[in-house]
C-alpha cells in the first residue's frame, strides 16, 4: 500500500467514526482505499444525501483535530467473534445489534490466519491495516458522493449505501485534484464527441456499439495510416480475418471456457437438406408427444399432477384404463422415446461466435504455411474488429464498448529473439507516447496466481515461471517504468497493461502487450530450427494504440478536442468575405489544390458575415482557417487563422499551402 493509499484508508475509518457520531445504529461492511479516494459501505435506515456531507465532514474534522493514535490489536478468532456479537466492531461501543457484516467477514477468514483490529479513539474496526500514525496525520479531505452497492457486489445480498471521499496530504493537492475534475468535465469525450460530431450511439443499433461520423472516421483513418506506416517500417506484414468463427476455434485457443463470459452468445446454424428435415421432424415428434401426454395424464390422473400417486400406484392405475386410452398413452410415450433417441444420434449443432480476439485467427494464418527459423520473427498485423459482451452497467462512452477495432499484431519468434522483439515493441510504445505528447505513463506487469492454475490460468506452472521471468528481465534491463501486479495475467500468459495520463493528469488504460506460451502449443504451431527439428514459437500479442474506440476517447480528452493539424477532422476551412464570383473561383482553386494533396479541406459557401463563419469554425475546433477577401485574392495570398491562436496574418498562397502540407507530413504536435 502506498503512503497515499494508507492515508486514504485511515480517512475511511475517520469517515465511519463521524457517521457513527451522528447515526450510532449504522452498520459497516468494507472501507478500502480505491483509485482517487476511499469509500465505506454502510447499512443505515437514514438515506445519506449530499445535504448530509457538511455535517459528516464537521465530525471528521473533530476526529482529526483530536489526533487519536491508530492502535493495532491482534486477537483470536473467538475474541473477534465475541466483539462482533456484542456489536463492538465498526462501532463506538457495545450495541444491542451484532456487527453482522464484520461477523460474516470473520467467518470467511481462513483458519490460522491472523486477525487484527484497529482503534482510533472510541472506534474499533476489523482491519488488516496499515494506517497512518494518528488521525491528525490525515491531511485535506472531502466527501464526494454516495451511491448504492450490494454487499460483496452480489445482488442477492443486502443493498448498502457507499459513501465516497478523497484525501490528500495537503489542501493544495486536494484543490488541484478538484480543479482537474472540473477540467475533465469540460473535456469529457462523450460531451465533446457529440458536440464535435465525432461519434454517436443509437438505441436501434444497440448499447456499446459506437458509430463514427465522417469527422470521427477521419481520425480513425489517420490512426490506421500512422500504425500501418510504423509497422511496415518495423517489418510487419498485414493480414485479414473474418468477424466470426466456429466454436471449435475458441475451444482450441482456450477462450472457451476461460473467456466465455466476455463473449457474445453463440449462433447455431441450421443444417441444410435432409439432415435438417430429420432434426425438425424429431423436434415436432417430441413436442407433439409432450403435449398429448401432459393433457391426457392431467385429465385421467388429476392426483398425479398433485404428486399424490407413487410410481407403483400410477402403473397399476394405467393398467386399469380402457384398452384404447391406455394404448394411446403408451404409443405417445414410445414415440417420444424414439424421437429422443433419434435426436441423440444427430450431430451437435454448428455453433459460431463473434470474434472476441484476433489471435486465434492469426495462429491459423501462421500454421497455414510451413515455417522455418529463417522466417522468424514473423509479425502479423491487422486492425481487426472484435466483439465483447461487456455488461450494460459497465459500458462507458468509447472507453467500454462491445464493438472495438484493435491495433493488433502477433509476433512469432524463437526464445533467442524474445528480448529484442519485446524491446522493439516497447520502443514503439515510447515513440507513440512522444508523438501524442504523453509524458506520464506506467507499464503494469500482470502475473498469474499459482493457486488458480487450471481455473483462471492455463495449468502450465513451469512455463508461467519461465515467461514471467523473461518478461521481468526485459523490463528491468530496458529501464521502463513498471509495477508488478499479481493475479491479473491473461489466461495464457503474463501481460503488460499500459496506463497513460492525459495532460490534465487523468489516468487511462490505453493498450496491452501480452506474452503467450500456451496458445502456440494448443494450435500445434511449429517451425524448423537449424537442425531441422520442429520447435514451438513464442508469441507476443501487442496493441500499442489499443482500440480505436478507447484511444480516440483518450485523445479527445487529452487534446480537449483541439487536435493537431495532422489528426484534426477539419484540417483547413476556407472562409470567404463576400460572394463575388471571382473571389469564389479563387477560393475554389485553393480548395482544389489542398484536396489534391489529400488535405481535409472544406469551404464555407454560406452568405453569413465573416464573423459568423469564424465563430462556427471555432466551435467545431477547425484547426486552420484561410480567410480570403478581395485584397488576399489580388495579392495571391490568404489570411491565416489558427484555432486557439487567432489571426496569424496574411501569407502568400504557396507558402501557406506548403506550411500545411509540411506540418501534416511531419505530424507536428500543434
Amino acid at each position: 500500500m502506498t503512503d497515499l493509499e494508507r492515508l486514504r484508508h485511515s480517512a475511511s475509518h475517520v469517515l465511519a467514526t463521524a457517521i457513527l457520531k451522528i447515526w450510532p445504529e449504522a452498520q459497516f461492511a468494507a472501507g478500502p482505499p480505491v483509485e482517487n479516494g476511499f469509500y465505506y459501505d454502510v447499512d443505515l435506515p437514514h438515506r445519506i444525501s449530499p445535504e448530509d456531507f457538511e455535517r459528516i465532514e464537521a465530525e471528521m474534522k473533530k476526529e482529526i483535530k483530536a489526533n487519536h493514535p491508530f492502535e493495532k490489536m491482534e486477537v483470536s478468532r473467538d475474541e473477534a467473534l465475541a466483539l462482533g456479537k456484542k456489536g463492538r466492531l465498526a462501532a463506538l461501543g457495545d450495541r444491542k445489534e451484532p456487527s453482522k457484516f464484520k461477523i460474516d467477514i470473520i467467518e470467511r477468514i481462513p483458519p490460522g490466519e491472523k486477525i487484527s483490529l484497529y482503534r482510533n479513539g472510541d472506534f474499533i474496526d476489523l482491519c488488516a491495516g496499515p494506517h497512518v500514525m494518528r488521525t491528525g496525520n490525515i491531511g485535506a479531505f472531502k466527501i464526494t458522493s454516495v451511491a448504492s452497492a450490494y454487499y460483496k457486489g452480489d445482488e442477492k445480498n443486502p443493498q448498502l449505501q457507499r459513501v465516497y471521499g478523497t484525501a490528500f496530504k495537503t489542501k493544495k493537492e486536494l484543490d488541484e485534484y478538484f480543479a482537474m475534475l472540473e477540467e475533465a468535465k469540460k473535456r469529457d469525450h462523450r460531451k465533446l464527441g457529440r458536440e464535435l460530431e465525432i461519434f454517436v450511439f443509437d438505441d436501434d443499433v444497440g448499447p456499446g456499439l459506437p458509430m463514427f461520423l465522417p469527422r470521427g472516421a477521419a481520425i480513425v483513418e489517420e490512426l490506421e495510416k500512422l500504425a500501418k506506416e510504423t509497422e511496415f517500417a518495423a517489418g510487419y506484414q498485414r493480414v485479414r480475418s473474418p468477424h466470426i468463427a466456429r466454436e471449435a476455434l475458441y475451444k482450441k485457443s482456450g477462450h472457451l471456457p476461460y473467456y466465455a463470459e466476455s463473449m457474445f452468445p453463440p449462433m447455431e446454424l441450421r443444417v441444410e437438406g435432409e439432415l435438417q428435415q430429420h432434426i425438425d421432424a424429431s423436434a415436432r415428434s417430441i413436442e407433439t408427444a409432450d403435449k398429448f401426454l401432459r393433457e391426457s395424464l392431467d385429465i385421467v390422473f388429476p392426483a398425479l399432477k398433485k404428486g399424490e400417486l407413487s410410481n407403483e400406484e400410477f402403473i397399476g392405475a394405467l393398467k386399469n384404463l380402457p384398452d384404447e386410452q391406455r394404448r394411446n398413452i403408451e404409443l405417445a410415450a414410445f414415440n417420444r422415446l424414439y424421437a429422443v433417441a433419434r435426436w441423440a444420434e444427430l450431430p451437435p449443432p454448428d455453433r459460431y461466435y463473434l470474434k472476441a480476439m484476433n489471435c486465434p485467427h492469426h495462429h491459423k494464418l501462421f500454421a497455414a504455411v510451413p515455417r522455418s527459423y529463417r522466417d522468424l520473427p514473423l509479425r502479423l498485423a491487422e486492425y481487426g474488429t472484435c466483439y465483447r459482451y461487456e455488461k450494460s452497467g459497465e459500458l462507458f462512452g468509447l472507453m467500454r464498448v462491445r464493438s472495438l477495432q484493435m491495433n493488433d499484431a502477433h509476433l512469432y519468434m524463437t526464445p533467442e529473439q524474445f528480448e529484442s522483439e519485446f524491446n522493439a515493441v516497447n520502443e514503439m510504445y515510447l515513440n507513440y507516447f512522444k508523438l501524442f505528447g504523453i509524458e506520464k505513463y506506467l507499464m503494469r506487469f500482470s502475473t498469474h496466481d499459482p493457486t488458480k492454475l487450471g481455473q483462471k490460468f492455463v495449468d502450465e506452472p513451469e512455463l508461467w515461471k519461465q515467461t514471467e521471468e523473461m518478461t521481468r528481465n526485459v523490463l528491468k534491463n530496458s529501464g521502463i517504468n513498471y509495477v508488478e501486479v499479481p493475479n491479473e495475467a491473461a489466461f495464457y500468459g503474463p501481460k503488460i497493461d499500459v496506463q497513460a495520463w492525459s495532460v490534465i493528469g487523468r489516468e487511462f488504460s490505453i493498450a496491452t502487450n501480452q506474452v503467450d506460451f500456451a496458445q502456440p502449443r494448443s494450435f500445434d504451431l511449429r517451425y524448423k530450427d537449424k537442425d531441422n527439428k520442429e520447435k514451438v514459437p513464442i508469441c507476443i500479442h501487442r496493441a500499442p494504440l489499443g482500440t480505436h474506440e478507447r484511444f480516440i476517447g483518450f485523445l479527445i480528452e487529452h487534446y480537449a478536442g483541439n487536435f493537431p493539424l495532422w489528426l484534426s477532422p477539419d484540417q483547413v476551412r476556407i472562409l470567404t468575405i463576400g460572394d463575388d464570383a471571382k473571389l469564389v473561383d479563387y477560393s475554389m482553386s485553393i480548395l482544389n489544390e489542398l484536396r489534391a494533396h489529400q488535405v481535409r479541406a472544406e469551404i464555407d459557401k454560406s452568405t453569413d458575415q465573416i464573423n459568423g463563419k469564424i465563430q462556427r469554425a471555432e466551435q467545431l475546433k477547425v484547426h486552420t482557417m484561410f480567410v480570403i477577401g478581395k485584397r488576399d485574392m489580388e495579392a495571391n495570398a490568404v489570411s491565416v487563422r489558427v484555432h486557439r491562436k487567432g489571426n496569424l496574418g496574411a501569407k502568400p498562397r504557396a507558402e501557406a499551402i506548403a506550411g500545411i502540407l509540411q506540418s501534416i507530413k511531419e505530424r507536428r504536435p500543434q
